[in-house]
């Protein structure tokens, strides 16, 4: 019944998703974190 549903993938496309390094995002949201960690540390004192 799984194989019915599968829909082909196109030509260039992986069977399966893998990262071999850190997406932009992640370092984006990370960068995000940090900032807004130190200013509102900051804002306290």
């Amino acid at each position: 019944m799984d194989s019915e549903n599968k829909k082909q993938r196109p030509p260039g496309v992986p069977e399966e998703n893998v990262y071999k390094s850190v997406h932009w995002t992640i370092v984006l949201a990370f960068g995000i974190a940090v900032i807004s960690i130190y200013l509102l540390l900051s804002s306290v004192a």
